[in-house]
């Protein structure tokens, strides 16, 4: 593996020479990077899958030095949030802690599940200063709803190919070894006769395709909800909503689809609450919705056909919710005090120890993220982990309650859905999770100290012009 990143060597130093100096544009990069690492990894240069997981977290530690080195603008937004900083900063220590764990099996895995834990939370507090302004913010929203057309489209056509095709193959946890495609549906005939393939789209594996899913799909329908979109970018965001939910269905989760079935009349109760309701904008919505609906049933009606009938044949949708609760119980039960050592349960460690057999964890292989955590760093690590994404589902609730906004409005309400969820669901086992999971936080606070800023100058505004002070000459001084 160490080998293989000889050739790769001069397009890594390049980038991470150019992220010092460009680390706005490098993290942006990455971020969209991270939407088609997948595709590469899987069709392009499949030789270097591994080498290339670990490229964009090259890029990101030097644009974190480049952030931290560079003289940043001085122009003062307002602050982010000194509580979250003080408590990913434990987490940080708690983790550190954990290297010299004597229950791990490995410093090199050690070091591993560090990166999984740690490489992402400075976006929450770096993004709010690549974002300065609303017309930079409504840009960014809407070329996500512009990438997710594609991206969904690709899983519809994944869905209709055989699940031997090429284009429905996986990129393996294990080098050398083919991944088994993950087959879901009734039984058909010819090319389909053990069902049809769950979609990966341009991700590596199902779960980085629901997990932007997660979030393309609350995007997409607050902003209709805000009335953003005019003319043809409506249009757009209508068909990145409707192929969304239908390429949510091509995946096989179950997952998405009860998101989506609670986050529709949450979403209408915010917009409510908020005053986003006249008559006009809810005949809007209602309109989109029946287009939406009447689109993703004409594309996806086989995908939904086949969703049902794995839903119908799998555990109940009681058990699945309980799940993350059960599994971290039984971790609690099983595991030593101070955990069997941070990324000792990760999805590379096999590849990192070697052998075919996680011997470490005793027979105990847990799958949920909560449990996961549980026994790698044990009760206070689980603790300390979880206490921040806590924390963060209450700052975005404040920072959607004291905004007035249409536009920011719709940047909480997506960004609310996404990290509730995501208190259970993967962001440090999946490395396209927790990359969207602290940007999303970080696009929150950055709405949020955008529109603070606006109230306050204009607030200076209405000052000087009650007490007949021209603005220019006020701006001048």
């Amino acid at each position: 593996m160490l080998l293989n990143f000889i050739p790769l060597l001069p397009i890594i130093v390049m980038l991470c020479v150019a992220a010092i100096r460009f680390w706005g544009v490098a993290i942006i990069g990455v971020l969209v990077w991270a939407m088609f690492e997948g595709a590469v990894r899987k069709w392009v240069l499949p030789g270097f899958q591994s080498q290339l997981l670990l490229v964009k977290d090259f890029i990101l530690l030097f644009a974190y030095l480049g952030y931290f080195i560079s003289a940043r603008s001085s122009e003062d937004l307002g602050p982010k949030s000194g509580t979250l900083l003080f408590l990913l900063l434990l987490e940080a220590v708690y983790c550190a802690i954990q290297l010299i764990n004597p229950n791990s099996p490995s410093s090199l895995l050690s070091l591993f599940g560090l990166k999984n834990y740690l490489i992402y939370l400075p976006l929450a507090f770096i993004i709010p200063d690549i974002i300065k302004d609303r017309l930079q913010l409504r840009k960014i929203m809407i070329r996500i709803c512009y990438l997710s057309i594609p991206i969904a489209l690709l899983g519809l056509y994944q869905f209709s190919q055989p699940p031997t095709s090429w284009i429905n193959q996986y990129v393996s946890h294990e080098e050398g070894v083919e991944a088994v495609v993950s087959l879901f549906g009734e039984q058909g005939e010819g090319d389909f006769k053990l069902g049809r393939a769950r979609t990966s789209s341009t991700f590596s594996y199902i779960g980085g395709f629901t997990t932007f899913l997660l979030l393309s799909v609350p995007l997409a329908a607050s902003l209709l909800l805000g009335s953003i979109p005019k003319r043809r970018t409506l249009l757009i965001v209508t068909a990145a909503l409707a192929l969304s939910i239908g390429g949510a269905a091509t995946t096989g989760a179950r997952t998405p689809m009860v998101v989506f079935a609670f986050a529709g009349p949450l979403l209408l109760l915010i917009g409510g609450w908020k005053g986003l309701l006249p008559f006009q904008t809810a005949l809007r919505f209602a309109v989109g919705l029946a287009i939406v609906g009447i689109v993703t049933v004409s594309l996806f009606g086989t995908a939904f056909s086949a969703l049902e009938y794995r839903a119908n044949n799998s555990d109940s949708a009681v058990e699945r919710v309980a799940t993350p609760i059960t599994e971290a119980a039984d971790a609690f039960k099983t595991s030593p005090l101070i955990g069997t050592g941070i990324g000792s349960n990760s999805n590379a460690a096999m590849s990192i120890i070697g052998g075919d057999y996680l011997w470490w964890l005793n027979g105990n292989a847990y799958e949920m993220e909560t449990a996961r955590v549980m026994q790698e760093m044990g009760f206070v690590g689980f603790t300390l982990v979880f206490l921040p994404k806590l924390f963060v589902i209450f700052l975005v609730l404040g920072h959607l309650r004291k905004s007035k906004s249409p536009l920011m409005i719709a940047a909480h309400m997506a960004s609310l859905i996404f990290v509730t969820v995501h208190l259970v669901l993967f962001t440090v086992n999946n490395p396209t999770g927790g990359l969207m999971y602290w940007t999303i936080v970080g696009v929150s606070i950055a709405a949020f100290r955008i529109e603070m800023a606006e109230r306050r100058s204009r607030s200076q505004q209405e000052f000087y012009l009650e007490r007949g002070y021209p603005l220019g000459d006020v701006a001048l001084a």
